[in-house]
């Protein structure tokens, strides 16, 4: 651990507990970047751009290991919100079809639906996730109708940290005919998923979390006998078989993988870094230690918080992964926040319900969840 600490020079300025939101970037990684920029700027941006269909096969070929399923199945994209874009619009939604969703999705996986109510007429019905085991599922069945095309559905919840039962949801929807569109934002890299043999329609994640990535990277996983299924809403000439694959007739041949949903040139230095962050996980962390460590950091973190009785948590101990999110009786969770990052412990402030999210990514240490505990018990002295 302590040379894997060595790696991330964030985690030697603060209490790093934010993951969830930006996952530190491996030195690797920036320097990797940092040399690609460099080389732009000495040898012109067009050479060194040159190779970057060779990065993004890298990085297909990384996450396929990853996710255990065919490198071609991915589209790299910008974000998790972009990716959810592509699913939404590029299915043939019409006025009346409905999509249902769980009341504890992020703002970037509603919006995208929602536009699909005010622009296309599409039914958008929503059910109360309670955390209890099952109860997810019957609460589905009552909303369910002929018309149901489409469940989306969060792998973790952003807000309370609650691992959704998305086999089960999976398994819901197919045996009803309708789709499944999974938010893998605070799960990927957290957790290990098998796309396989979850069977899900559509996948989508940012590589700025979990995966130690720089911001504005991302991916769509598409099932491949769905592929021809989704229309793409963008098109350039990466998303074509070939470059040359268009008449100057309005004709074109788009791919019939998953690049397809890619339409532009993007930068490179962003690719380079993820790859590099992709590759530092799998060879010097290890993914088994990454998942491990990962859930095992959040459960001693919630049992220290459940001794605090002016500590509420959110999060339910037998459905988490890496998120615990609480509140703290008689302070706004911005205050708890603004004192804890005055004392070099960085958490995430969730404003709009008044709560603290805490991330227990892999190089935690637990001297610093104990630290964080330190803290909690004397809210007296904030």
């Amino acid at each position: 651990m302590d040379n894997l600490r060595r790696d991330f020079p964030v985690l030697r300025q603060a209490t790093y507990l934010n993951t969830g939101s930006f996952g530190a970037l491996p030195q690797a990684a920036a320097e990797r970047m940092k040399e690609t920029i460099v080389q732009q700027w000495a040898e012109g941006r067009e050479l060194v751009h040159s190779g970057l269909a060779e990065v993004q096969r890298d990085i297909r070929e990384q996450l396929a290991f990853l996710y255990h399923v065919e490198a071609d199945s991915w589209a790299l994209t910008d974000s998790t919100t972009h990716a959810m874009n592509a699913v939404l619009w590029g299915l043939p939604l019409v006025a009346g079809d409905e999509v249902l969703i769980t009341d504890i999705e992020h703002p970037g996986t509603l919006l995208p639906v929602f536009a699909q109510k005010q622009r296309r007429g599409v039914v958008v019905r929503r059910v109360v996730d309670n955390s209890q085991p099952g109860k997810l599922i019957e609460m589905l069945d009552a909303v369910v109708t002929p018309r149901t095309r489409l469940v989306v559905c969060s792998q973790v919840s952003y807000l309370t940290g609650h691992r959704l039962p998305v086999e089960e949801i999976v398994q819901w929807a197919h045996g009803r005919g309708i789709l499944a569109l999974v938010d893998g934002s605070q799960g990927a890299g957290a957790e290990e998923l098998r796309l396989r043999e979850l069977d899900v329609d559509f996948y989508a994640f940012p590589g700025h979390k979990w995966l130690c990535g720089p911001e504005g990277t991302g991916a769509l996983y598409v099932r491949n006998d769905l592929v021809s299924l989704l229309e793409p809403t963008y098109v350039g000439t990466a998303s074509l078989r070939h470059r040359a694959d268009w008449t100057k007739d309005g004709f074109y041949l788009p791919s019939e993988r998953s690049n397809r949903f890619e339409h532009s040139t993007s930068d490179m230095m962003l690719w380079v870094g993820w790859r590099e962050s992709l590759k530092y996980l799998r060879i010097q962390t290890g993914w088994d230690y990454v998942f491990t460590r990962t859930k095992g950091l959040s459960g001693i973190l919630l049992d220290h918080l459940l001794d605090l009785p002016h500590v509420h948590v959110a999060t339910p101990r037998d459905a988490r992964v890496g998120l615990v999110s609480f509140q703290v009786t008689g302070f706004s969770a911005a205050r708890v926040v603004e004192a804890a990052r005055q004392r070099g412990i960085q958490l995430q402030l969730l404003a709009a319900h008044n709560m603290v999210r805490v991330s227990t990514g892999f190089y935690n240490i637990e001297e610093e969840l104990e630290r964080l505990t330190r803290f909690l018990q004397t809210p007296e002295n904030w």
